[in-house]
């Protein structure tokens, strides 16, 4: 679970994960397209080799996302606690901001 301050975002390390296994699967259906002709890769090693190509990538990938948006997060505060104002938008916490951060 990604933690942050003022919470946890167990939605976005959903996500991320579903989003993970999504390109994983678009990867190994690349690697075994017709179109590749004789490059094409058949077998059971495919998804593997696949996991691990989206693997190597997603930290490259992953590291300028979650930094944007815990950026944008210490701006939105979540408010536990008592009430508060947002003290970026004025809106009671957590904001709608807030609110589509942590899911």
């Amino acid at each position: 679970m990604i933690g942050g301050a003022g919470g946890s975002w167990p939605t976005l390390a959903r996500d991320l994960d579903e989003a993970h296994a999504r390109a994983a699967g678009a990867a190994a259906a690349g690697l075994s397209d017709a179109a590749l002709g004789r490059l094409r890769l058949a077998g059971p090693g495919v998804p593997l080799l696949a996991d691990a190509a989206v693997s190597s990538a997603t930290p490259f990938l992953r590291a300028p996302l979650l930094a944007r948006i815990s950026a944008a997060r210490r701006l939105h505060p979540a408010g536990t606690g008592a009430p508060t104002t947002c003290p970026e938008c004025r809106a009671p916490t957590p904001c709608p901001t807030a609110l589509a951060l942590i899911g």
